[in-house]
């Protein structure tokens, strides 16, 4: 049901405002009058424009929307203290909607469906616990885990980030040195008329081209890799994502870690397991991963295991086959899932580490053999000159 966002006054004369739930704005005018309140504008209202919330935000305010339902406070009025207190003004107009809507008889997770603002995760775990009659307890399981998935997250791209970024700052130090110590070179050795060595030249030569080209050679570089990246398709990109040296092992235990604590969460709310296999999915953010988890999906869907399912999934490690075949035998599925994602936490803490016992002193090797280059290059007309005299 659309819902209008009126001002007007009330029998004091007191200007007041507000949202009603209504079929049409004819049916809204009559209930605002209904209310005493003599309306001055009636619009009907846009939402949220399809926009959602920072994970951050949302988590805190589910967190506390599930504090004050196990403290026994009424919905309603849990739903009220929030509309003015949260933090973020979009959740802060989200909630007032999602409050309207109830007092107009609608469900919880009806009224959540109709504002995209919040996830489809958490509509389906809310209407799951709306059946088992435990909407607190399970809005606090979302918000501990979004809280979780938060960190996660933050965690695989610092491990992504930091190695990129030293790369990056080694290149860069490189041309640097390059492009203004050449001319130093240039200017020390011009006067002596000598040929210089072929190995001094060719620094004095990639300095000069660094200083004519440089920038625009930087340039066509940025817009060729970018172009080249956009013409390739995006499954064939994320496919090399996972088979990349170091990297791609990271990168797919973070995004089975996320998966597997993704369906164990909607296990345990009691959503059933094809449609786990569905939403879990959209924390998978790698196309070729997600085709085929949908597979799976598609194999479960007709009745076979999960385990025996994931077997025939080349991207998923046989680790965690068995802790799923494991889990659908003892009837601890989402234990096992639990199990499988600390798992591949650890195990993305372990690569990352051992990356970068390896990277830092390869760099400094680097660098360290740059360096000597440029200062082998600088000294070698110096020694040509003194066997001279």
């Amino acid at each position: 049901m659309p819902l209008y966002a009126y001002q007007g006054t009330d029998a004091k004369g007191k200007p007041v405002q507000g949202l009603v739930a209504a079929v049409s704005k004819t049916v809204a005018h009559q209930k605002i009058k209904e209310r005493q309140i003599f309306p001055t504008s009636i619009t009907e209202d846009g939402g949220s424009k399809g926009s959602q919330a920072g994970d951050d935000d949302l988590a805190y305010t589910i967190l506390q929307l599930a504090a004050l339902l196990k403290s026994g406070i009424p919905m309603d009025e849990a739903l009220g203290s929030l509309s003015v207190s949260a933090e973020n003004p979009k959740l802060r107009q989200a909630l007032a909607r999602v409050q309207v809507r109830l007092r107009e008889g609608e469900s919880l997770s009806s009224s959540l469906t109709e504002d995209p603002i919040f996830p489809p995760m958490l509509v389906r775990m809310v209407s799951a616990g709306e059946e088992a009659g435990q909407p607190g307890e399970i809005l606090e399981r979302y918000a501990n885990f979004l809280q979780e998935e938060i960190e996660h997250r933050r965690a695989l791209q610092s491990a992504l980030a930091y190695p990129v970024v030293l790369v990056c700052a080694s290149i860069l130090l490189l041309i640097a040195l390059v492009t203004f110590l050449t001319p130093v070179i240039e200017e020390m050795y011009a006067s002596t008329g000598n040929e210089l060595p072929a190995l001094t030249q060719m620094t004095v030569d990639l300095g000069q081209f660094f200083r004519r080209y440089g920038l625009w050679s930087a340039l066509g570089i940025v817009l060729l890799g970018f172009g080249a990246y956009r013409s390739i398709p995006r499954l064939l990109l994320d496919r090399w994502k996972l088979d990349l040296p170091l990297l791609g092992r990271m990168i797919r235990a973070g995004l089975l870690s996320r998966w597997s604590r993704t369906l164990a969460l909607l296990q345990s709310s009691g959503v059933p397991l094809v449609r786990s296999l569905q939403m879990s999915r959209e924390v998978v953010d790698n196309e070729a991963m997600d085709r085929e988890l949908k597979g799976v999906e598609l194999a479960v869907e007709r009745g076979d295991g999960l385990g025996n399912s994931l077997a025939r999934v080349q991207l998923i490690p046989p680790l965690l086959q068995q802790f799923l075949r494991t889990g659908e035998k003892t009837g601890n599925l989402e234990e096992m899932l639990l199990s499988a994602a600390n798992f591949y936490e650890r195990e993305l803490l372990r690569r990352r580490q051992a990356m970068l016992r390896w990277l830092e002193p390869g760099l400094i090797l680097f660098m360290g053999l740059i360096v000597g280059f440029v200062v082998i290059s600088a000294l070698l007309p110096l020694s040509q000159l003194s066997a001279q005299l």
